[in-house]
């Protein structure tokens, strides 16, 4: 089979553009998008094999190109507060007709649907050929585990700091060669304990609109929260101390307005260190997660 880099672009805000619009106005704004996608990707010497709904997937000869196309795609000024997010992944490709398939395609896809608004997930076998201004872009975040794939994928990072918290891998993976799949979390607190399963948010900080809420003036009113999103568990730190995750092994990890992935089990320490005896660590086990620590 032939050898290609596979880009997946995605447009993130578009369900809130049905919903607030209408579907007819909706509908033109993102076909606007998604013309300017494939021009983006023509313009950069790709080839758009197919747009179905607010994605595009399009190959190239190198990746370089795949990177170029989709590093202009979220730094485009888009309306509607729209944005961008893409992954991109070298491997053997089928082209058939109006789409391609393969294995590159499906981790490109899997990379993509876990980036988060402006930012690019790519593959460690795309990082070793591109040029030395577009790895100076791009952040080692860890390895993946991801689906129908036999080892752990090496990804790499590159966002847009006004769009995108940036994804990081922090964790202790489960037996090698299991997909990647969290069925629930339990979470606990001064206490008290709660469960979290796929599609779900529980957030935490001093609002008391918040699920969990710590009265401690370091806390920001909205200090983070925990989700399960595509299989994986992910903990986002939207605040102005920050938070320590910590792993029963010791290691330690700073996170400040980023995202983080998280496995196993461990802590996260709402504020700085030295505020850990003051009933802000959360403790955390995720059951059925395996993804491999970086």
């Amino acid at each position: 089979m032939p050898l290609a880099c596979v880009l997946i672009s995605d447009i993130t805000g578009s369900t809130q553009l049905y919903e607030r619009e209408g579907g007819e106005v909706a509908a033109h704004y993102i076909e606007t998008v998604v013309a300017r996608m494939r021009e983006i990707i023509a313009e950069a010497g790709g080839h758009c094999v197919k747009s179905k709904g607010d994605d595009t997937i399009s190959f190239f000869n190198h990746p370089d190109y795949a990177f170029e196309a989709a590093w202009a795609m979220v730094n485009e000024n888009w309306d509607n507060d729209m944005s961008v997010h893409a992954g991109i992944y070298f491997g053997e490709v089928v082209h058939q007709e109006a789409s391609i398939f393969g294995g590159a395609v499906n981790t490109a896809a899997r990379l993509a649907s876990l980036a988060k608004p402006g930012e690019i997930l790519l593959g460690d076998n795309c990082y070793d050929d591109l040029a030395a201004p577009h790895k100076k872009r791009l952040v080692p975040i860890g390895e993946l585990l991801l689906k129908g794939k036999e080892a752990p994928t090496k990804v790499y990072a590159a966002s847009v700091p006004s769009l995108a918290a940036t994804t990081v891998v922090f964790g202790r993976g489960g037996p090698k060669g299991r997909a990647s799949h969290t069925e629930t979390v339990e979470l606990t607190l001064a206490g008290r304990t709660w469960h979290l399963n796929e599609g779900e948010t529980l957030s935490i900080g001093r609002s008391a609109d918040c699920d969990i809420v710590l009265d401690q003036a370091w806390v920001s009113r909205r200090h983070g929260e925990f989700t399960i999103r595509q299989s994986q568990l992910e903990y986002t730190d939207h605040s102005s101390s920050g938070s320590l995750v910590l792993s029963p092994d010791g290691k330690e990890l700073s996170v400040h307005r980023r995202t983080t992935m998280l496995s196993g089990s461990g802590s996260v320490l709402f504020g700085p260190r030295e505020t850990a005896e003051d009933n802000c660590t959360l403790s955390f086990v995720a059951y059925g997660i395996n993804v491999q620590a970086s």
